[in-house]
């Protein structure tokens, strides 16, 4: 019998293993939220298990052993722990519950109707002096990978394939969002460069520092390195490829280069949105795997293309079966047709991780899940 580990090294340096390797739940960008949880360990009959958190802010659980069983996962995640002088405390008010982030960021979620925490306010304005006085998250704290070499060799060791998470945050532009808010960020990078680029410096900064750290400790045990910061709306960019290939580019590319020279591991890249036109600079800059490959936004929807095109040097991890139409809203034919013909169009020499196309939301029917893996069992061998 073929090891998880093994048989998505062999699908990451683009070779066929046995079968595609399947990511559900191994990292908190293909995951699924404790609603739709909830609804389909129901329906299937599987253990919850305690419906611990593995991310707050989503509201994505900590699937059971029974769950990954059931649906033969080969990934885990391995994150970097919370700093010593933070930890996660929620208060309920009356019409919400809200906490705030090591960053300073409040973070919301409505009582009725709500599903996630939002970013609600903000610890920063985007002026340059408030910048340099602020108290920037410290990446050399120890605690932050303590005890991740010894989760690592038991992840090991139970045969799964490991999905390393240094980051605590978003990736350079995310996070820049995240702390100043993504409209007033993106009216600094036109208005006042200086101000965005001390922001994207020092984020760069710290998360080089917190990968080198990471990796100190489990380099030579992760199979990849998880960077998510989504650039892509579902009909273009989300900033010109001029300011992308200027300012967000070449940050990305130290922060990649400094995984590459401090392991074996891929460059797992997480980015929403019609990203097609910057997959070659993605290339360029060491990214190796591409997720979620969101098959509804103008440019994603031919897989069998992209495969075409760009299947020698990046590995799609996704493009299961569209979640924002067929998935929650189509038939269980529907889900199969499609699944089926993402499958085919992706999986011939290896380089396809099958997952959800970022992670399953509330209200997705349990037998179209149901469907969907039950195709993809069905089509998956080599």
């Amino acid at each position: 019998m073929v090891a998880s580990r093994e048989r998505a090294q062999k699908a990451l340096n683009h070779e066929e293993p046995d079968r595609i390797p399947n990511d559900l739940s191994g990292t908190i960008v293909s995951a699924i939220h404790k609603e739709a949880y909830t609804e389909v360990t129901d329906y299937l009959g599987v253990d919850p298990g305690g419906m611990e958190m593995m991310d707050d802010v989503q509201q994505l659980p900590e699937v059971s052993d029974e769950f990954r069983d059931y649906f033969e996962v080969d990934f885990l995640q391995l994150a970097a722990n919370s700093p010593k002088d933070w930890e996660l405390q929620i208060e309920e008010r009356e019409d919400s519950f809200v906490y705030y982030d090591e960053w300073g960021t409040l973070m919301k979620m409505p009582k009725n109707g709500g599903h996630y925490f939002d970013y609600y306010e903000f610890p920063l304005t985007g002026d340059l002096q408030e910048l340099k006085n602020y108290n920037w998250p410290d990446p050399d704290d120890p605690a932050r990978t303590e005890g991740l070499r010894e989760r690592a060799k038991e992840m090991i060791e139970e045969g799964y394939a490991i999905c390393g998470s240094p980051l605590f945050g978003g990736g350079i532009l995310e996070q820049s969002e995240r702390i100043i808010g993504l409209a007033e960020f993106f009216t600094l990078l036109l208005k006042d460069e200086a101000a965005a680029v001390y922001t994207l410096d020092r984020l760069t900064d710290i998360y080089s520092r917190a990968i080198e750290n990471f990796l100190a400790e489990v380099g030579d045990l992760v199979d990849v390195i998880l960077y998510w910061d989504d650039i892509g709306s579902q009909d273009s960019l989300l900033i010109s490829p001029k300011t992308y290939r200027e300012l967000i580019k070449p940050r990305q590319a130290k922060l990649f280069e400094t995984v590459h020279s401090n392991s074996d591991a891929k460059v797992f890249y997480h980015t929403d949105g019609a990203v097609r036109s910057l997959i070659p600079d993605l290339i360029e800059i060491g990214v190796e795997v591409l997720q979620p490959v969101q098959v509804n936004c103008r440019g994603m929807g031919d897989t069998a293309s992209l495969k075409e095109e760009f299947g020698d040097d990046i590995v799609f991890w996704g493009a299961s079966c569209d979640t924002q139409k067929t998935l929650p809203y189509g038939s269980p034919e529907d889900v199969r047709e499609e699944t089926k013909r993402r499958i085919f169009d992706l999986k011939e020499g290896g380089g396809f991780v099958f997952s959800p196309i970022h992670n399953l939301q509330p209200g997705v029917p349990p037998e179209n899940i149901e469907a969907m893996y039950e195709t993809f069992f069905e089509y998956r061998d080599y």
